[in-house]
């Protein structure tokens, strides 16, 4: 089949798979789903007409199974009792919706905090064609869930069971391309079903800051003792891994105001004749952000003795903040030891075309752009990419 005809087939059965998983859904519910948006306690923003709101399911006992996760282990929805359970369908070969499936996961479990050991994520594989255990660790490794969740899969009778038990939907395109119903149900400590919503399939940050925010309300509302959670705002930003940049013919040079290693304030300037450096553009709330502080600072280390490489300058987006200072004491709690600037304003975001952190850039003394990356990366590959794209006057 022409790719263009496999695309028109892919997208019609997209089309038809959500519109019956959505329907079915409905019915299963019992309500209107307009219904639940006013029960929930608005955002500090409008949420975006992609984001589906979701729907309550009663109290009914959530079905029970059994399957084994990533680590070979045999793993019952009943032996989770005394956890909220946030239970999502993922597709083990996904790269678009399931992805984003476990960033909105990753900031929930972030934003629980030491709240988070009251819940358990557990992901059911959706895809009928790559059903190993090692398949769902890979994924999980991949997309930095690993030891976050449990990814639960089994033989094809043992999903389907699971599918048609939670009314989701999966339909094989080709190979190991598939559709399915992106659904996550939040069920209480004493195993009832409290409410489902399907995943929203847009990567723009208020949608992900939206659906963590949706999430939050209803796993707050069921951990015991009803702990005061506070409930961040959706963000203005979030992240989600690409590998796509902006061109690197512009000039982007810039300063900013900093906060320097040991606290004191300063300016950092970036381009017209500085030092090369590895921009990282974060926020303190973004635990990817957090993962890689230890890389960046092991690469300011390096630069003491390596004079081929970049000096850090991590830049935060001081836009999604609540103050400057919680910025000062983030920089102070983790010791980092490269300066931190404030795009207090998000233009140096903007400029560098920014669509989610971590992000990092390698920008030469001209401040052009030698390299670009979104996502989190691990240290032998950051080391590895920077040396490809050092620039020959600095790697002689």
């Amino acid at each position: 089949m022409h790719k263009a005809g496999l695309w028109a087939v892919t997208m019609g059965v997209m089309v038809l798979l959500f519109g019956a998983g959505y329907g079915v859904w409905r019915g299963v519910s019992s309500v209107h789903i307009a219904q639940t948006a006013s029960s929930s306690p608005p955002t500090s923003s409008p949420t975006p007409s992609s984001v589906d709101p979701g729907a309550p399911l009663g109290g009914k006992l959530a079905p029970d199974f059994t399957l084994t996760s990533q680590f070979g282990h045999t793993v019952s929805l009943r032996s989770l009792r005394g956890h909220v359970v946030v239970l999502a369908f993922i597709n083990s070969q996904g790269n678009t919706v399931s992805p984003l499936m476990a960033v909105v996961l990753r900031n929930v479990l972030y934003d629980l905090g030491s709240h988070k050991n009251a819940i358990r994520i557990v992901a059911i594989n959706a895809n009928p064609v790559m059903t190993s255990s090692h398949t769902v660790y890979q994924w999980s490794q991949v997309h930095h869930m690993l030891h976050a969740w449990t990814f639960l899969t089994g033989s094809v009778s043992q999903l389907k069971n699971v599918w048609h038990q939670y009314f989701m939907q999966t339909t094989v395109i080709h190979g190991p391309l598939i559709e399915h119903t992106p659904g996550i149900f939040v069920i209480g400590p004493r195993g009832h079903e409290h409410w489902v919503y399907l995943n929203s399939p847009s990567t723009s940050a208020p949608a992900i800051g939206a659906q963590v925010h949706n999430i939050l309300v209803h796993v707050v509302s069921l951990l015991p003792p009803h702990p005061a959670v506070t409930i961040p705002p959706a963000r203005e930003l979030a992240y989600y891994a690409t590998a796509i940049g902006p061109s690197s013919a512009m000039n982007r040079s810039f300063q900013l105001p900093a906060i320097m290693p040991g606290g004191k304030t300063g300016t950092v300037a970036v381009g017209n004749g500085s030092p090369l450096r590895l921009l990282a553009f974060f926020a303190t709330w973004c635990p990817d952000c957090q993962e890689e502080m230890p890389a960046l600072s092991r690469l300011e280390q390096w630069d003491a003795t390596h004079d081929r490489y970049p000096q850090v300058v991590a830049v935060d987006l001081r836009m999604s903040e609540s103050s400057t200072s919680h910025v000062v004491q983030y920089a102070h709690k983790l010791k980092l030891s490269f300066p931190v600037a404030l795009d207090n304003h998000g233009k140096i975001a903007d400029m560098y075309g920014v669509s989610g952190i971590p992000t990092q850039v390698l920008v030469s003394s001209s401040g052009h752009i030698l390299w670009y990356h979104q996502g989190l990366i691990p240290w032998a590959a950051l080391v590895q990419a920077l040396h490809q794209h050092l620039p020959a006057a600095s790697a002689s």
